[in-house]
């Protein structure tokens, strides 16, 4: 269970999504404890080797959507 906090904790951390408080222990941790640094480094290179998301739907995708968009308006109003 610890390692699983810490695990997430460090997710938190890397994506900046932490308090500024609670982001200045995490950082003196790594700092300090050459496992944590380990773990980190880690998750450092797993989120530098992700693709990148990218989203380009299709004309035809949003038309289908504004096209329903427009019909479930209209039902909601009647």
């Amino acid at each position: 269970m610890e390692e699983n906090y810490t695990l997430n904790a460090m997710v938190q951390f890397l994506y900046r999504e932490m308090p500024a408080e609670e982001a200045v222990e995490m950082a003196h941790l790594i700092e300090q404890d050459p496992n944590m640094r380990a773990m980190f480094d880690d998750l450092l290179l797993a989120k530098v080797q992700l693709p990148k998301a990218r989203f380009n739907p299709s004309n035809a995708a949003l038309d289908n959507i504004l096209q329903y968009s427009t019909k479930t308006a209209f039902e909601a109003s009647l």
